[in-house]
């Protein structure tokens, strides 16, 4: 396997953020047409169907859209094919357990508990069948993402699901004398359900990987221990802000809540770049890790740092100038929030220095100390909201959140030299000659 490329790297994370933002400016003009569409409580109950579902899709896939890199890297540089072929089938093999159990608990406790709300039922139905669909785009991204197919990993849902909500909520609009939460979600649905089939027919898993043929072995105990605390990590990491937002709001007023959360937003773009870097470089560390290889492993860490670098300068450089001309785009009362976006950007910014911690000890098989990292960053989160929303509002969730990030980033980095014996900051700042094998534990002996 060969590593990408510094410039590779950077022209296809500028491509793919020129596609998130058009994805990202159409997301935002369809929120601002559901706005109007619907009622304000219709509104409220979609926004929150669409929550669950992306809450449930983590649980439908069980940390293993996480592990990925890390495990068919290993063996396709092994030339292991039947383990190969054996974890693509038990990710599936899970996917569909659960999302059985899943729906079916759902349908359970939604019609038959006795405390849903009549008209929550249908919306929160349709958010637990989008869920397995959403963990199915999830898992077949990380699988498009190790095969260097970074276009395929992003563009479905990018780009080509947003535009088929577009045009589904366009022909609601004209054919429809009236909406409703429940069809907006049905519209979520077939966009989503055709964008998974989209990326599953071009990938052809088996096709991609040679593995037509291969009888598959199976190793599921391991690849669930492995998997297992990623489920947790992929909440606390990538549903973090869903989880403030859910916080502040008990204690800020709507209104405020509403402005928090069009910063959120904003920020969320910068760290897509982030993180789309980062998870192209995941390939690259899962294979060093595999060959030991010290050298290879800092040198794809140093591109990442500093190609995520460049970008969050930029990234602050341009809310700085223009950040109250965005928010204004949402209204005048949102320009009060400038203060709090550049905290949040500054925040995504800091942790570049660290680059891809959370790769790193993933492909290193210590899902556990992200675990923890991220589980005391959550107590940090949580005693600082607390502490700082109802005196400081806005700003003080900002703040606490990029606080949060920062802690997170520091207590990785902190788990990787232990592990490694890489320092991540090392890196940052000079170039790599030379180094040992990589550390290994008495566990890894």
């Amino acid at each position: 396997m060969k590593f990408v490329s510094a410039r590779r790297l950077l022209r296809t994370t500028s491509f793919l953020m020129a596609a998130r933002i058009f994805g990202t400016g159409l997301g935002f003009l369809i929120q601002l047409a559901l706005v109007r569409l619907l009622t304000s409580a219709d509104y409220g109950i979609y926004v929150v169907a669409m929550s669950l579902a992306a809450v449930l899709s983590i649980l439908c896939a069980f940390g293993f859209p996480s592990i990925t890199a890390r495990f068919v890297s290993l063996y396709a540089e092994q030339g292991d094919r039947s383990n190969l072929a054996g974890f693509i089938d038990a990710a599936q093999r899970h996917a569909l357990a659960l999302s059985i159990f899943v729906t079916g608990l759902g349908a359970a406790l939604i019609f038959l508990g006795g405390f849903v709300p009549h008209a929550y039922q249908m919306p929160l139905f349709l958010a637990c069948l989008l869920a397995p669909v959403l963990a199915m785009m999830r898992f077949n991204g990380a699988l498009s993402n190790v095969a260097r197919r970074f276009y395929l990993t992003y563009l479905p849902d990018l780009t080509l699901k947003p535009v088929l909500v577009a045009i589904g909520i366009t022909v609601v609009v004209m054919g429809a004398p009236s909406a409703s939460s429940t069809l907006v979600l049905l519209v979520h649905f077939g966009a989503a359900l055709f964008a998974c089939l989209v990326l599953w027919l071009i990938l052809r898993p088996r096709h991609q990987f040679g593995l037509r043929g291969i009888v598959a072995t199976n190793e599921n105990g391991a690849w669930r221990r492995a998997a297992f605390p990623m489920l947790f990590v992929t909440l606390l990491t990538s549903f973090l802000a869903d989880i403030d937002i859910l916080m502040v709001s008990l204690l800020l007023a709507p209104e405020d809540v509403g402005l928090f959360s069009v910063c959120l937003r904003i920020m969320l773009l910068v760290e897509f770049g982030i993180q789309t870097v980062f998870q192209m470089s995941a390939p690259d560390l899962s294979v060093a890790q595999a060959k030991h290889d010290a050298p290879g492993m800092m040198h794809a860490l140093r591109r990442a740092q500093h190609v995520t670098l460049l970008f969050a300068i930029a990234s602050f450089g341009g809310a700085f100038l223009f950040g109250e001309w965005i928010l204004s785009l949402f209204g005048d009362e949102f320009v009060v929030g400038y203060p709090a976006l550049l905290i949040l950007i500054f925040g995504q910014g800091a942790r570049t220095a660290f680059g891809p911690v959370t790769q790193l000890l993933t492909a290193a098989g210590e899902q556990m100390r992200s675990l923890y990292s991220y589980g005391i960053a959550l107590v940090v989160l949580v005693a600082g909201n607390i502490l700082l929303v109802p005196d400081f509002g806005v700003r003080g969730a900002a703040s606490v959140l990029a606080v949060t990030l920062l802690v997170g980033s520091v207590l990785q980095a902190r788990a990787v030299y232990q592990k490694l014996g890489i320092s991540v900051l090392r890196t940052l700042v000079f170039r790599p000659q030379g180094a040992g094998p990589l550390v290994e534990t008495e566990q890894d002996l």
